[in-house]
């Protein structure tokens, strides 16, 4: 079984127009995807499971929030908690058009 190779950039808490304005690069030069963490997995803390979560080929995450914990109604419990965390990945589109060409091309 091959493991998911976990996402290990850099995790910012501005918007993806300013992170690229600090980077002298354009948004359009990326591929912009939500990110979504509710829960976690077991063992880990709420950031590193968001991270396992984010497509590793992505250069940064922007616009980190931590939404806090999120109460619940359960059948089980009274009430369950939820820690929520959510973020836009910038995945560079020129590296992932590489990764799509078949080897040999380019």
């Amino acid at each position: 079984m091959v493991e998911k190779k976990i996402f290990s950039g850099a995790m910012v808490n501005v918007s993806a127009s300013e992170y690229c304005e600090s980077r002298g690069t354009r948004l359009s030069d990326y591929e912009l995807r939500g990110v979504f963490m509710k829960g976690g997995y077991s063992g880990s803390t709420i950031f590193e499971s968001f991270r396992r979560d984010v497509p590793a080929e992505a250069e940064a995450v922007t616009n980190v929030q931590y939404l806090g914990t999120v109460t619940g109604e359960s059948f089980f419990y009274a009430a369950r908690r939820l820690e929520v965390v959510i973020g836009t990945a910038l995945i560079p589109k020129r590296r992932r058009e590489e990764s799509d060409s078949p080897a040999g091309d380019g």
